[in-house]
């Protein structure tokens, strides 16, 4: 069973003026806005040949305030394809309180399996003792939170994501399951430092295509963290739809598993068992085998 564990979605009413004038910007908001319906992402996981994706919204507060109504979107697209999708909510970390109810309900009546979180649009750091009642929230009920890490939009500053801030998480929570999105990018090197410190810490390899075309970022992260904390078995299959195609990232792993060796060396950057981990085991373990 292959799991795409990085999707996104959201109905315009719902997301952030911000991130719909980016994508308008670019002249890609149309596209964009059919990509992230339930439909559109269903497409994208049948022609990429994913069984199921983790799903949450592309951004984290809507005009109106009422950001609880971004994980009753996600469970309606949960309810429209139960068998494809798993959902994952989000919290508002300026309402602690408020927002481990909100974990409660998403947990017990919305079946959602992790959180999403993202330091930059939300404007935390990730090792504030403020959001300690979340995190033990998700320890306690085994609920993987998926942190963005590195860079993010213009518009958001990058210091709240560093990848470094969730050793403190890691050191305080030993039982909570975390993700680092995107491998840190750019800072493999201190992903790398942290995944080599707590077993508890996983990553995922979306959105590391870089300017030049082809796999060689990706091969980068990829040899920093198997070469320093032997991190590629900790590695989820990961998308970042619909910026980044599925199909084109599970193509690019392949291609590195039957064609890339370590620096110097004639040991694959990727194994086959190694493969088989990114895309299969590690997600299901961590979602589906609670």
């Amino acid at each position: 069973m292959i799991i795409d564990s990085h999707i996104h979605i959201g109905k315009e009413e719902l997301l952030s003026p911000d991130i719909v004038a980016f994508f308008k910007q670019k002249n890609a908001w149309e596209d964009i806005r059919e990509k992230i319906s339930p439909e559109g992402v269903i497409s994208a996981l049948d022609r990429s040949g994913v069984d199921k994706g983790v799903i949450f919204p592309l951004t984290f507060m809507p005009t109106n305030g009422n950001w609880q109504a971004m994980n009753d979107m996600t469970a309606d697209y949960v309810a429209l394809y139960p068998q494809r999708f798993i959902g994952f909510a989000i919290v508002n970390p300026k309402q602690v309180a408020e927002s481990v109810k909100e974990l409660e309900r998403c947990r017990t009546q919305l079946g959602f399996k992790g959180v999403k979180l993202h330091p930059s649009m939300q404007e935390f750091f990730s090792n504030s003792e403020s959001m300690f009642p979340v995190y033990q929230y998700c320890q306690d009920h085994h609920m993987p939170i998926l942190f963005h890490t590195g860079a993010s939009l213009p518009s958001h500053s990058d210091k709240f994501s560093h990848p470094i801030l969730l050793d403190d998480v890691a050191a305080k929570f030993p039982d909570l399951k975390m993700v680092i999105a995107h491998m840190g990018r750019p800072y493999y090197q201190d992903a790398a430092l942290i995944m080599r410190k707590h077993v508890n810490i996983y990553a995922d390899v979306c959105a590391n295509q870089g300017r030049v075309g082809g796999t060689t970022l990706l091969e980068m992260a990829l040899t920093w963290l198997k070469i320093y904390a032997d991190g590629v078995k900790r590695l989820l299959f990961a998308s970042d739809y619909p910026v980044f195609d599925p199909k084109r990232g599970l193509d690019d792993l392949d291609f590195i598993r039957k064609n890339r060796c370590l620096p110097n060396s004639n040991d694959p950057i990727i194994s086959d068992e190694e493969y088989l981990a990114i895309t299969e085991k590690n997600c299901t373990k961590i979602l589906l085998d609670i």
